[in-house]
């Protein structure tokens, strides 16, 4: 049996689970390609105006899927304890029935950390009937796929490469065995990092920041001129202990995870500037992004936020990193040329 599992959205995240899981199952998973053109035009035509540029991404990515014998969507309500997934998440599979093949059947099980473990293994016990597997089947993959994802989780931090840790996830899943004592993700070989390079952090989605063809290879042209740090490289206690300053919690996962590590990096003194990543018409990010630009101000932190849709063009988005960047290294290198007019006039100090 050959599952087609969408390159997009919850992918960037929690692949490792399903892969381990289907693995012990003994069915193969069909990834869709890396996105590219055609993907985002087939997106645009089945997805909903209104819905946000990833969303739309999905539904090209599911286009994408050929010669497999169902589609997996499945529905992650929540992830964690106390905490959901993005609201738009919720409604998949049903929002993106369209964008499936004709012919091509659709599976889907719903994952709510909220609810008990019991629950939750109770509700992949009756998915697995679908996939003809029995109950003790059913939680030896679901052990297995936890343990994939945990490796996965604990392989992120510095020189940690996402495209060849799901490249080498991709490969197991089509029979390579992996074996315990081996990461999932290829080292990155260690190198001196340039003390007079900038520091510039990326904060945002998963799945807008590591989707290189969505954000036009932001990523890329960033580390050609600094030394980057990403969310995914926060480890979650840290995130928690930049999460204690709220007067209330946060209720949404992703949110939470930049939140947290965007109010580390900016007040991180090594990190000489903060850019966030958001794309337009996402909710969350509406709220979290103010929330981190009023710290960024507080601390005097360079911070920019880049919003993204399909109609995002790359040479304003060129012009505007080159001229952030060489902000940042003029204010690097001349910090310290105090005005004789006193140090700075802003709300924080002097008044007109």
């Amino acid at each position: 049996m050959k599952i087609g599992f969408p390159r997009a959205l919850y992918y960037f995240d929690y692949f490792p689970f399903w892969a381990g899981f289907f693995y012990r199952l003994g069915i193969e998973v069909i990834t869709s390609p890396p996105t590219h053109r055609q993907i985002m035009e087939q997106g645009l035509k089945k997805a909903s105006d209104e819905t946000c540029l990833p969303l739309k991404l999905m539904a090209g990515h599911i286009q994408a899927l050929t010669n497999v014998d169902a589609v997996f969507l499945p529905r992650m309500v929540s992830v964690e304890e106390n905490t959901y997934s993005c609201p738009k998440f919720l409604g998949i599979p049903e929002t993106l029935l369209p964008a499936v093949p004709l012919g091509i059947p659709v599976l889907s099980v719903v994952l709510n950390w909220r609810k008990s473990k019991r629950q939750i293994l109770k509700d992949l016990q009756d998915f697995g009937i679908q996939l003809g597997k029995n109950r003790t089947e059913i939680r030896k993959a679901f052990i297995e796929g936890q343990a994939w994802q945990k490796r996965y989780e604990d392989s992120k931090g510095a020189g940690w490469d996402f495209e060849d840790s799901l490249r080498e996830i991709e490969r197991a899943t089509k029979g390579l065995t992996m074996s315990q004592s081996t990461p999932i993700h290829s080292s990155i070989p260690a190198k001196d990092k340039d003390i007079d390079r900038l520091r510039i952090s990326l904060v945002g989605h998963s799945y807008l920041t590591l989707e290189s063809y969505a954000n036009l290879d932001i990523l890329r042209r960033l580390r050609e001129k600094a030394e980057v740090e990403l969310t995914e490289h926060v480890n979650q206690e840290e995130v928690n202990a930049h999460l204690l300053g709220l007067r209330k919690k946060l209720f949404w996962s992703h949110a939470k995870q930049i939140y947290g590590s965007g109010n580390k990096f900016v007040k991180d003194p090594q990190v000489d500037g903060v850019i966030y990543l958001s794309c337009f018409g996402c909710g969350t990010d509406s709220m979290v992004q103010e929330m981190l630009a009023r710290i960024a101000r507080e601390q005097h932190k360079p911070y920019m936020v880049v919003t993204l849709d399909e109609h995002s063009g790359e040479a304003g988005l060129v012009t505007r990193l080159e001229a952030f960047l060489d902000m940042v290294e003029r204010r690097k290198i001349h910090e310290g040329n105090v005005s004789t007019y006193g140090e700075r006039l802003d709300r924080d100090s002097n008044t007109l």
